[in-house]
């Protein structure tokens, strides 16, 4: 069989418009399978992200549980400081509390404008105790050990019904 027969072949029967057809209908499938394929991928990736966005809120919220319950340990060591004859590591203490608090407050999103509210009072009163320390700690003042632990006792109760209530939010989360 030589080449002029076999282009014949082809004339006769019109395989190269078949040909061309039937490559024509497998583009179409293709192309097809390739947006249904792609369709998927992004239906994927969508929730991929949405798991991972989910995940570093569980993270933040874990994180300020922990930030709770670590001011509210430092509130108590405070407490227990005051009564000490040795003053010198309150104004650590009250600093380490204060970042505490302010993580707390720029990175929770179940705080209402009250509850930042609550963190910002307390912050600001742990910064004039920290204050009146330091002016004690020179010599130019003395502290009332009952007043400054009612300060502390009253904001950790603050503090602890906003980590009771943190705590609940969380857990119905958890349960939707």
């Amino acid at each position: 069989m030589d080449f002029a027969q076999i282009n014949h072949f082809l004339e006769i029967y019109r395989i190269g418009d078949y040909a061309g057809l039937f490559g024509l209908l497998i583009s179409f499938v293709g192309f097809f399978i390739t947006i249904k394929t792609s369709l998927k991928a992004r239906a994927a990736a969508t929730q991929a992200t949405a798991a991972v966005e989910s995940m570093r809120e569980d993270l933040r919220k874990g994180d300020t549980v922990a930030d709770f319950s670590s001011a509210l340990a430092i509130m108590d060591e405070i407490k227990r400081m005051h009564r000490s004859p040795n003053l010198q590591l309150l104004p650590d203490r009250y600093s380490q509390l204060r970042r505490f608090l302010v993580s707390i407050r720029s990175s929770n999103p179940l705080l209402n404008d009250a509850d930042q509210g609550t963190i910002q009072n307390a912050i600001t009163q742990f910064s004039a105790s920290e204050r009146i320390v330091e002016k004690a700690l020179e010599g130019a003042g003395s502290i009332s050990v009952a007043r400054m632990n009612s300060l502390v006792s009253k904001h950790s109760e603050a503090i602890q019904e906003l980590l009771v209530r943190i705590k609940s939010e969380i857990t119905k989360g958890g349960e939707s």
